[in-house]
């Protein structure tokens, strides 16, 4: 496809690359936005999307390294995020690691900010699959649907055991998927909700559907398949329990107080 979307002044800009920084900034204004509801300073969500970006590159690359070892023969190409190669579940269990030991440092409460965040996460799909697309990544088995895909000879998917067909283009599907998640999150984010009902339901869904979705992927080998599958999962019961768990306790947030001691500089 365009691995480079376009040049400026000789140097390529990786289209992957481009719409995980694109991802990242919607995300920062949309949650300050909501934030401001709960008198969460700008500062906190500044600082916690510092903290979750290097959490998605870290727990992304990761996790995909480990998986295709094969494709690095030099150390220093693990390096090279901007090529692509991020596992979407080492990604998201980097930056629920990295986000709540920083919100816990601040003393808020961890599902308050999971809410906030929730309908941002969804919309940070919809860009980054549209990445992975661009850059022939992520791709699916081939069918004979009118909207297979045939991948070009020199990309990622073309150049694979499967490139001569036509491909599902699973990663359109995510990005559709995610586009959806995000308005119905977003839509139900405006109604009276309880703490960690929209967290618990971003968990719920988007794991059912990564649990779906993956019978069509291509994978290399049926490690890659189940590791994805059994944290599909997990991330499926976990939010479950935690919806459940919101709506007995039937806690409904508020504008949090931040003692001036405690205010966060950016």
């Amino acid at each position: 496809m365009r691995p480079v979307l376009f040049r400026i002044f000789g140097l390529g800009v990786p289209s992957y690359g481009l719409m995980l920084v694109i991802s990242f900034l919607v995300a920062i204004f949309l949650v300050r936005k909501s934030a401001k509801k709960y008198n969460i300073p700008a500062a906190v969500i500044e600082n916690l999307a510092f903290w979750v970006m290097i959490g998605v590159i870290i727990g992304g690359r990761l996790l995909y390294v480990l998986f295709h070892l094969n494709e690095y023969y030099d150390f220093f190409t693990i390096f090279e995020v901007w090529r692509g190669g991020m596992m979407f579940f080492g990604g998201f269990l980097g930056a629920v690691a990295a986000g709540i030991i920083y919100i816990r440092t601040v003393k808020l409460p961890v599902l308050l900010l999971g809410d906030i965040i929730a309908p941002s996460i969804a919309l940070g799909e919809f860009f980054t699959r549209i990445g992975c697309f661009l850059n022939g990544c992520c791709f699916g088995l081939p069918c004979s649907l009118p909207w297979g895909i045939k991948f070009p000879p020199e990309s990622i998917a073309g150049s694979s055991p499967v490139g001569e067909f036509h491909l599902h283009p699973t990663q359109l599907y995510s990005s559709l998927f995610g586009l959806l998640l995000f308005v119905f999150l977003f839509l139900r984010s405006r109604r009276k909700h309880f703490r960690g009902e929209l967290f618990g339901l971003y968990l719920a869904v988007s794991g059912m559907y990564r649990l779906a979705i993956d019978f069509i992927r291509y994978y290399e080998n049926s490690a890659n398949l189940w590791i994805n599958q059994l944290i599909s999962a997990a991330v499926i019961i976990a939010g479950i329990a935690l919806y459940v768990t919101s709506l007995k306790k039937k806690i409904v947030d508020k504008a949090v107080v931040i003692p001036p001691a405690k205010k966060v500089k950016a």
